[in-house]
């Protein structure tokens, strides 16, 4: 009777570790890196102010290198990618990006931190393309829809409480944010070599994203509303770029707001991006639509400009506050669109990242640089003409598409009207 009772919890601990699938998995990691990557990215704007003394050019300038490299990553390292599997992939990004954030904080110089900057947005390639890729295999319509609400739920949660913290640890002390970001890092990179190593499901899991060849002699349905789905995407955190790099200096030495203060208006776009995803991924009228896309951009382009013609707290938060759900309309389009029908998930998701991030460093590195040549009003006006042009390149590229199904012929058997996106 002993040897029953003794092994009964070792069973239920097995039959427990055996039904936790990759959701359960993927989530508390995605939540560990984005609240990282958040702490890095506004602790670095005070980190490189307060300790070394830069300008807001220079400063625009390392943050855009991260993402620079970010994008080549995206771009480039497909391959690697492809030949591992993504909680190899993600492991090796954990590890990367915690121990080039120890080489930010030990450089004397600022040479330095472009290069463990650079390292650190080049690992985090590794994270979010894989990630993305394996959450979604074999998933489409209303199922993807609210599969990619959980997963930018759970990142968009490590958005919520990441500048919060960052602006109450820079408070105490510019470097605690790096130092906290670094130990969420080293601690998702341990979570995720446990799962692999004690959980059967993960440990079992066979999908690589195998490319070109894995998508030869499968359809590809993807939709052509993922092009202008591209174009907003790229406008609206070029907009975002300007919010977390630019926003921050001008609040702090522009507005003379604490960096307490600094941080709840940044919550408060956070909790509302997040409130976003929630409700796009219980909806679906925005689901191949181009009108959904359109506008978005239109009230985003009216909230910037008064964005930059506020001066309280308030105000600002209730700016930033509207502005949040339409950045998760911008990246819930894009992921959607891009993932839909689509046979080679990885390459598009790394597109999507790419974009995305090359979007942060057009609103970083030049809206630092319009910033510091002039004011916060142009930079706002600037943001709002280029969303307005981002409309009118939606529209085209819809025309364009209307037009060819019109007088083309219809493909694979499609009839137009199914193939026309809706307005």
């Amino acid at each position: 009777m002993k040897l029953p009772y003794v092994n009964h919890p070792q069973q239920m601990l097995r039959a427990l570790s055996a039904g936790i699938g990759k959701t359960a998995v993927i989530l508390p990691a995605a939540f560990l890196t984005e609240t990282a990557l958040g702490l890095v990215t506004l602790g670095m704007i005070f980190y490189t102010r307060e300790v070394f003394q830069l300008s807001p050019s220079v400063v625009g300038w390392i943050t855009a290198t991260w993402q620079s490299c970010y994008v080549a990553g995206c771009l480039t390292m497909g391959p690697v990618g492809e030949s591992l599997r993504p909680r190899y992939s993600m492991i090796l990004s954990a590890a990367g990006m915690c121990l080039a954030i120890l080489g930010i904080l030990l450089s004397r110089s600022v040479a330095p931190l472009f290069v463990f900057y650079g390292l650190f947005g080049l690992f985090l390639s590794l994270f979010w393309p894989p990630l993305m890729s394996w959450l979604s295999t074999d998933v489409e319509g209303p199922s993807l829809g609210r599969m990619m609400s959980r997963l930018t739920l759970a990142g968009s949660m490590g958005n919520v409480i990441s500048p919060f913290l960052a602006g109450s640890l820079s408070a105490l002390s510019p470097r605690y944010p790096l130092y906290v970001a670094a130990g969420l890092l080293a601690a998702n990179c341990l979570f995720l070599t446990g799962a692999a190593v004690a959980l059967p499901r993960i440990r079992s899991d066979r999908h690589r994203d195998g490319g070109r060849k894995a998508a030869e002699g499968k359809q590809d349905r993807s939709t052509p509303l993922r092009f202008p789905a591209w174009v907003g995407l790229f406008v609206t955190f070029t907009v975002l770029g300007v919010i977390i790099t630019v926003f921050p200096m001008h609040a702090r030495e522009g507005l003379l707001l604490s960096k307490g203060a600094i941080g709840a208006v940044l919550l408060v776009r956070a909790l509302c991006t997040a409130a976003g995803f929630v409700i796009l991924g219980r909806t679906s009228f925005w689901h191949f639509r181009l009108a959904p896309m359109s506008v978005g951009l239109g009230l985003l382009a009216v909230l910037v400009v008064v964005l930059t013609r506020l001066r309280t707290p308030v105000p600002l938060a209730f700016s930033l506050g509207a502005i949040g759900p339409l950045i998760s309309l911008g990246f819930s389009g894009s992921f959607f669109h891009g993932a839909s029908g689509s046979t080679r998930r990885a390459s598009r998701m790394a597109l999507h990242e790419a974009l995305l991030a090359g979007g942060l460093i057009a609103g970083s590195a030049a809206g630092a640089q319009v910033y510091e040549r002039f004011s916060m009003s142009v930079l706002g006006l600037c943001c709002a003409g280029l969303l307005g042009a981002a409309i009118t390149v939606q529209l085209l590229l819809s025309r364009v598409r209307r037009h060819g199904v019109a007088s083309g012929p219809t493909a694979r058997g499609s009839s137009p009207a199914r193939s026309r996106p809706r307005t």
